[in-house]
């Protein structure tokens, strides 16, 4: 039997077929909606009491009569909100019975292959959340082939959706989530998804710190070193990495790639020409240029590196300016911005109006808003400030500083802001 049609007859039914006695009820009430019988172990066939056999064509149009369809065409031809809604249904249905019964959460592998499975599991993790049923959830982040799929943008989005649950958790339930950082499931959707600089010094940046004793991996070793060195700088305090005897990861990750030579190029401030090259001429090997570049040209905003940034967008412009997958747009916004800085520099500020509009200041993104638009406000000081748009400054200055007191960044102070281009040497 169709699994859609037993869902649906169970949804109809009012409640799963779990027992023989579920069965001879079913059996009545299918009498009484449609005036037609279906025998008993037919029914036990199609519920798996009995080994099953295909269906009879007419106990599949009784069974569709059931449940409201003309026939089992008619069943088989329902549009897929349909198919969502029932699906949605049986999902509550599951979260509902007993753990025992419901068998942990390998029901869930029924939708790996639909569209809203990651609302669906992003729905469960949120619910186990809501409810502190950290054992749960536990359980439901051993369930690797729910976690191990290939489908970037459907990760991203349960990655986005985990982010949303975590981000105002209070410090002791925090604490009591970081336990599932044993779980390299759990720190790859948390964690390495995508980098959170707003939340660097609140709940982010406390579940890398925690995550370290766990790590086993060369890229999520790296990855950590290189993000709380990065938060580091920001916070004007020390943390040193070991570039000489550092553990590299084969076919490493375009971001993650870029990652080190950002910091790279931070760190060692002698050999920067040298890194400069070795920076362009492994950008050329990576197909995905905005994802390499996606911390080195934010680094070199921050180092005020006018200079490389246009040496960069001369070679990558296309590639820089525009995004395929739904979650780069992040990475466009630090790529605006940093155009707009070059042009104040050159004196080109007439080809920033269309930019600002790009950037959409209005619109909150879900990863990185503050740090997106601290870089914003800076630019926006400067283009009004050499347009003679003195009356917005004040304004500017304003928003700037509230950005930086809720990131807690001391880097962002109002001198960066309004010295920016003062200095116009590498930092």
């Amino acid at each position: 039997m169709d699994n859609y049609l037993r869902k649906a007859i169970e949804v109809k039914f009012g409640k799963p077929i779990t027992q023989q006695r579920d069965i001879n009820e079913l059996k009545e009430d299918i009498f009484i909606e449609t005036s037609n019988e279906i025998g008993f172990n037919t029914l036990r066939r199609g519920f798996g009491f009995l080994p099953s056999v295909k269906c009879s064509r007419k106990t599949l149009n009784i069974l569709s009569n059931y449940i409201g369809f003309r026939s089992y065409s008619h069943f088989l031809s329902r549009d897929t909100e349909n198919r969502l809604s029932d699906d949605w249904i049986e999902l509550q249905m599951q979260l509902s019975l007993p753990k025992k019964k419901r068998g942990g959460f390998k029901f869930l592998e029924n939708y790996l292959d639909k569209d809203y499975f990651p609302i669906f599991i992003s729905h469960v993790i949120k619910s186990l959340i809501d409810q502190e049923n950290w054992k749960q959830l536990s359980l439901l982040f051993e369930e690797n082939r729910l976690f191990t799929f290939n489908h970037r943008t459907a990760v991203a989005r349960m990655a986005t959706s985990l982010h949303f649950n975590l981000i105002n958790l209070p410090k002791e339930k925090l604490g009591k989530v970081s336990f599932l950082l044993e779980n390299k499931n759990f720190r790859d959707l948390a964690i390495y998804m995508w980098v959170d600089y707003d939340h660097a010094n609140g709940y982010f940046g406390r579940l890398v710190e925690s995550s370290i004793q766990h790590l086993v991996s060369v890229e999520e070793k790296l990855f950590s070193q290189l993000y709380l060195r990065k938060i580091a700088f920001l916070n004007l305090a020390e943390f040193n990495i070991d570039y000489k005897n550092i553990e590299f990861p084969k076919n490493c990750h375009p971001i993650l790639h870029g990652r080190y030579f950002s910091m790279l190029y931070l760190d060692e401030p002698k050999n920067r020409k040298t890194t400069r090259k070795e920076i362009l001429l492994t950008a050329s090997e990576h197909k995905a240029k905005n994802e390499f570049f996606q911390e080195l040209i934010p680094l070199l905003m921050l180092l005020k590196d006018f200079s490389f940034l246009e040496e960069i967008f001369n070679l990558y412009y296309d590639e820089l300016i525009g995004y395929v997958h739904w979650d780069h747009v992040s990475i466009e916004r630090y790529n605006i911005i940093a155009l707009v800085l070059v042009n104040i520099k050159n004196g080109q500020v007439k080809n920033n109006k269309l930019l600002f509009e790009f950037f959409a200041k209005d619109q909150v993104f879900h990863n990185n808003d503050r740090y997106h638009k601290i870089f914003y406000f800076v630019a926006a000081y400067h283009h009004k400030k050499r347009n003679g748009e003195e009356d917005s400054l004040n304004k500017i200055e304003k928003n700037y500083s509230k950005l930086g007191k809720e990131m807690r960044f001391p880097f962002f102070d109002l001198a960066f802001l309004k010295n920016y281009f003062d200095e116009s040497e590498v930092a």
